[in-house]
């Protein structure tokens, strides 16, 4: 009897493994869509009713806004997916050059710091050969960058640099926003954790999934910091 209930229990451990995976993933979703998309639906009824009093052409800015609101709901899609994938199976093992994500990810945030009037820019080496996937670190780096650009004010800086160090490549994200306080520096990592200054868009699981794409490939993600005085975060990956 007691090999059959252990037997047993074997059986169904994938499957409560599985339950369990669907149900945080779930959870995250539900908490990280009804913002997005209470913002969404509230501007689509406002123009809505604007299209009733005014020429379409008047809409534009409004409509420009629009598909922006789309476009985030879209990336926070993309990190819960990849959240859920680094949980259920490792990163392939193809090689990666960190270097040239870097480059899309600053290329593909250009438009959203010219409007917070913050300075982005790009500093790498060559190249930064790393094994993994390509589609999970570009949504780490994005979260990285995305979370310094909303600590840093009107008139800031922020510099994504690439470079090697021995046996490893260093992805940094360098911000002189507001910085933060050293004690909560772990607490920043926790899904749906708030530090406690700074407006990014996209709160709860860009950091966390940093870290969670960051150990999938056997590396980490550190961050220093103080109050005032800005930001580093530091994603470490082996050299491929």
């Amino acid at each position: 009897m007691a090999a059959a209930a252990l037997l047993a229990r074997r059986a169904v451990a994938p499957l409560a493994t599985a339950l369990t995976l669907q149900r945080r993933f779930v959870a995250d979703a539900s908490h990280e869509l009804r913002t997005p998309l209470t913002v969404l639906h509230t501007r689509a009824q406002m123009i809505a009713r604007r299209a009733r009093a005014q020429p379409v052409e008047q809409l534009t800015d409004q409509l420009d806004q629009l598909v922006a609101d789309t476009r985030a709901l879209g990336e926070v899609v993309d990190d819960l997916l990849v959240s859920a994938a680094a949980e259920q199976k490792p990163p392939p093992d193809t090689v990666v050059d960190l270097a040239e994500v870097a480059r899309e990810v600053v290329a593909s945030m250009s438009a959203y710091a010219r409007e917070r009037d913050v300075e982005l820019r790009v500093e790498v080496e060559a190249t930064a050969p790393v094994r993994g996937a390509h589609v999970a670190l570009r949504r780490a780096l994005t979260a990285l960058v995305d979370n310094a650009l909303g600590h840093v004010s009107a008139g800031g800086h922020v510099r994504v640099r690439v470079r090697h160090r021995p046996g490893c490549v260093a992805a940094e994200v360098v911000d002189d926003g507001v910085g933060l306080d050293p004690a909560e520096a772990d607490r920043l990592f926790e899904r749906f954790a708030h530090g406690t200054a700074g407006t990014g868009r996209r709160f709860g699981l860009g950091l966390a999934l940093a870290q969670q794409v960051a150990q999938a490939h056997r590396g980490s993600l550190e961050v220093t910091g103080a109050h005032g005085r800005g930001a580093t975060f530091t994603l470490l990956l082996p050299l491929a």
